[in-house]
């Protein structure tokens, strides 16, 4: 670790990337049958469908998960 950076200093450090849209698009899951699978609000489901969380619940991932028959690597990555 490079002790001269100051903590103030600006790092991209990346940021993980939710694609949920990909894997339902796929197995031709919408989110209404989402919804009704796991009884998370379809705000939330609509949410992870299109990128737009910013705060991960580790319960509505295995959900997703569980309904969409995948492995978490298939919903979410980091991007450099």
């Amino acid at each position: 670790m490079d002790t001269d950076k100051s903590v103030f200093e600006l790092v991209n450090y990346g940021k993980i990337i939710i694609d949920v849209k990909s894997v339902m698009d796929k197995k031709k899951i919408s989110i209404n049958q989402v919804v009704k699978r796991t009884g998370i609000h379809h705000r939330n489901i609509s949410k992870y469908y299109n990128g737009e969380v910013t705060r991960f619940d580790a319960d509505t991932l295995a959900k997703l998960c569980y309904v969409l028959e995948c492995d978490l690597e298939n919903i979410m990555y980091y991007k450099k």
